[in-house]
């Protein structure tokens, strides 16, 4: 049964929807900048949209036949887990639209998305896929995109397309990019949803995102947050998240431990007695 509007909202980071009203508001310069363009050229500037809008169809036309005949596309006949998984957010999120997904070679543990236009497609990336990873953290990640789309987390690509390809136009970049973190958050939520609250499975996901899946299980999540807590504050650490479109990583963990904490407490106080009969067995990972 798909989630209710209420329990949608739940999901979303605090500041996304301010930070959403925020970005609006931010691009009403951008809009009038650009009727006073129109105004200016007497109408010849919208020559430029359907060439854009050309632009963006034969790119991703491209781009689509290249994965068709390089990548392995998921289907119940290849890679069934992903297939299914998919479905299963698709469900759980209410989201009726086609969302095409493909395998390709890539040692890194993550996965990425295209959404323009009536275009969505997930890419994973073949590590997600390996034996060593479970099913339930497959469905973490794919949770996250999935959800992201219900949400309509993405309806500003069109938008970022463009400026991205206006380098003096990098200010409105900068603004995007703090709905962009928010949404992230948002998404990573959505993830642990999708898992039940299995607030282990969506942090050890989060910690193979930042090392990679053989090593993951050797970091000490408490000294990851402490360490996010250190450094975060400074000068640097917040401009170099402002040319970001994602959080610092080590914010993603603690605020999705802390939402975890809220949300599903019994997944979290388990969480921490598996973790404790590990540290004396010699292994250690504490939430």
């Amino acid at each position: 049964m798909p989630l209710s509007k209420n329990e949608m909202q739940e999901l979303r980071h605090p500041t996304e929807t301010p930070r959403f009203y925020i970005t609006l508001f931010v691009l009403i310069p951008f809009g009038f900048i650009t009727a006073l363009l129109t105004v200016a050229t007497f109408g010849t500037i919208l020559l430029l949209v359907p060439i854009i809008l050309f632009s963006l169809w034969f790119s991703l036309r491209l781009a689509i036949a290249h994965w068709m005949n390089n990548f392995v596309q998921v289907s119940a006949a290849s890679f069934p887990e992903a297939n299914d998984a998919i479905k299963e957010a698709k469900e759980l999120f209410g989201y009726n639209r086609t969302v095409e997904a493909y395998v390709h070679e890539d040692g890194s543990y993550n996965a990425s998305i295209l959404s323009l236009l009536n275009t969505k497609i997930l890419l994973l990336n073949s590590e997600l896929l390996k034996n060593e990873n479970t099913k339930d953290e497959l469905q973490f990640i794919v949770g996250r995109f999935v959800g992201a789309l219900a949400a309509k987390h993405f309806r500003f690509g069109w938008l970022q397309f463009f400026i991205n390809s206006v380098e003096k136009l990098l200010i409105f970049n900068i603004l995007l990019f703090r709905y962009e973190r928010a949404t992230k958050l948002s998404g990573d939520r959505m993830g642990l949803r999708m898992i039940d609250g299995n607030t282990r499975v969506a942090v050890r996901s989060m910690m193979k995102m930042a090392v990679g899946s053989e090593i993951a299980d050797r970091v000490n999540i408490r000294a990851y947050v402490a360490q996010g807590r250190k450094y975060n504050g400074s000068f640097f650490g917040w401009l170099a998240r402002a040319f970001s479109s994602f959080p610092h990583h080590c914010t993603r963990v603690s605020e999705l431990i802390v939402f975890a904490k809220q949300k599903y407490p019994s997944s979290v106080s388990a969480s921490r007695g598996r973790a404790r009969k590990r540290r004396v067995s010699g292994a250690g990972m504490a939430t």
